[in-house]
């Protein structure tokens, strides 16, 4: 029993001794001013007497050092505001738990700006960039001196020549002058640039590409006016082209002979070949599996091919591309594809081989452009119908997004839109024309996320009934109107079944809210079907979900309640990205 207690005594007093820095460290002394001093001195005095890492348990030769040299901090801590006429007295106060620094302060009238002359020579003399920085950092005559901004406006001076290729510039003057008899001080700047560089010679470390290949993602050449900037801009993108594992780009000493800054880029390049292989399930189309491979760089010149497919009871895609990269490989790039399509829901059934290509380019404005020509021979089967087509369609779609988050956004939008059509003059069996968009937008609401979604499409053609079921339109599922089977909405022919319709129109409004670690609690109504331009009914549909950020991305459970249905409700399984 007595070593019991005896081991107990000494876990407590280690403990103690453990535990008693970490109080002590907690405390620390305090500093009063008194006075009418405004916060930005209050706050600049704190910084200047920097007693953030003392304590109270210091000797008191430690706490008398502090305090000699308190007077000097405070006298610069006031003229960095300019305050030179300022009057205070210290002291220093001690008990048994800390001390105190306490101020009595009278900072008296501050200096302020009477002449702000800033002299530039050399080729900045004429570049917009300067006159920029000036107009919007220069202080003002009558404005309070202060040196943090005074040396602020030389930094910015000197940052913006480095940025902008003036290897050779330099300060003529420098001088702050100040009067304390008038309490004036003028700020007097001479600044010579010298000349501006241009961009030298790049050199690539790397045994991939060809470095004529590589110098298409440059947006400079060798005339263009030296500018910082541009080095990020291409930098990030060779790094969007995915072909490399490490980017690191260098800009090398000037060469004032040739007034030029050459650039250095070390390229690791990333895997040759990937594959993938994907499985999920969905209420749409049920269990689904996918595999793909990529040769990532099929040649010197970037170009990259690769296969896919994916296989589920409802639709099925085969498919084979090769992209081959334009003037600028990472926006721009033509893409040939082939495959085939085989699609199966309770309205209509097809199966679609298909060749084709597409030119897409990434806008300065952040839209992805696609112009694409297909051809496509199609059988299919809608309703009593049965038919086969030969198509050739050319298009062009808009595209864009954006997100805070794209795993998980809590505010963010997407939008599509697409113009395609044929015409029997061109080599296709029918002509038509139709236009399809769509968007979807995430703000916060309240903690949670309010979603909404719209989405139509129309056609313009004579003869529908000819129409392939892949180009009808249908409503109903889990990205449609939930409530109703995959496809289950659109005009119905004399014996009932749906065959598809010209138009169609759906939206949705959702708001979920978050109630466990990864998962939230989401409310929802949908609208919307397809139709004919004789007939236009609207289905409604209301229900609760469940939504739970999983590790492999967003999987959604719902329970939909449609307003007309055989089924007093239906269950709805999804996984993917909100946008």
């Amino acid at each position: 029993m007595r070593s019991l207690i005896l081991l107990v005594g000494r876990l407590l007093i280690l403990g103690w001794l453990a535990s008693a820095p970490a109080v002590m460290a907690q405390a620390q002394p305090n500093v009063v001013i008194s006075g009418e001093v405004s916060a930005v001195v209050r706050k600049n005095i704190l910084q200047h007497l920097g007693l953030g890492s003392e304590h109270c348990q210091i000797s008191e030769r430690r706490r008398a050092v502090l305090l000699d040299g308190a007077d000097e901090k405070i006298r610069q801590a006031l003229q960095a505001l300019g305050y030179y006429h300022a009057r205070w007295h210290s002291a220093l106060s001690s008990n048994d738990q800390c001390w105190t620094i306490t101020i009595e302060l009278t900072p008296g009238t501050a200096t302020t700006l009477d002449r702000v002359q800033v002299e530039i020579d050399g080729d900045a003399r004429n570049d917009p960039a300067f006159a920029r920085l000036l107009e919007t950092s220069l202080p003002k005559t009558g404005e309070q001196l202060n040196h943090d901004h005074y040396e602020t406006l030389k930094q910015s001076l000197q940052k913006l020549a480095q940025q902008r290729g003036y290897a050779e510039s330099r300060f003529t003057r420098q001088q702050l002058q100040i009067s304390l008899e008038s309490q004036r001080a003028d700020i007097l700047l001479g600044f010579n640039s010298g000349p501006r560089y241009h961009f030298g010679s790049v050199n690539f470390e790397q045994a991939v590409f060809d470095d004529a290949f590589l110098a298409q993602f440059l947006p400079f050449s060798a005339a263009t006016p030296f500018h910082a900037p541009l080095l990020g801009q291409f930098q990030q993108s060779l790094i969007n082209s995915r072909y490399f594992d490490q980017v690191v780009v260098t800009q090398l000493p000037p060469e004032r002979g040739t007034q030029q800054i050459p650039v250095q880029v070390v390229l690791t390049p990333g895997p040759r070949y990937s594959t993938s292989l994907g499985v999920g399930v969905a209420t749409d189309t049920g269990p689904r599996g996918s595999i793909g491979f990529r040769n990532n760089r099929a040649n010197q010149k970037g170009h990259r091919y690769g296969a896919d497919a994916q296989l589920s009871r409802v639709k099925s895609i085969i498919s084979l591309e090769y992209q081959i990269p334009l003037q600028q490989p990472d926006t721009e790039f033509v893409t040939l594809k082939t495959g085939w399509e085989e699609e199966d829901t309770d309205s209509a059934d097809s199966e679609t081989w298909f060749v084709g290509a597409a030119h897409s380019r990434s806008l300065d404005n952040g839209w992805i452009r696609t112009l694409d020509l297909v051809y496509r021979v199609e059988s299919f089967a809608v309703g009593d119908d049965r038919s086969s087509t030969e198509l050739v369609v050319p298009g062009i779609g808009w595209q864009k997004t954006r997100a805070d988050n794209p795993a998980y956004p809590f505010t963010g939008w997407r939008t599509r839109f697409s113009l395609r059509g044929a015409a029997e003059s061109l080599g296709s069996d029918l002509s038509f024309l139709q236009l399809q968009g769509s968007g979807k937008y995430i703000l916060p609401l309240l903690g949670g996320r309010l979603l909404g979604r719209l989405e139509g499409g129309l056609s313009l053609m004579s003869n529908f009934e000819e129409m392939p079921s892949s180009f009808r339109f249908f409503a109903g599922g889990d990205n449609s109107v939930r409530g109703y089977d995959y496809e289950e909405l659109g005009p119905l022919n004399d014996g009932g079944d749906v065959v598809g319709g010209r138009h169609l129109l759906t939206a949705s409004v959702e708001y979920d809210y978050p109630v466990y670690k990864n998962y939230a609690l989401a409310v929802f109504y949908d609208v919307g079907n397809a139709f004919d331009n004789s007939s236009f009914t609207l289905k409604r549909s209301f229900g609760v979900g469940l939504r739970w950020r999983s590790p492999l991305g967003p999987i959604r459970l719902d329970l939909a309640f449609p307003d007309t249905s055989e089924q007093a409700f239906r269950i709805h399984l999804s996984m993917g990205p909100d946008l």
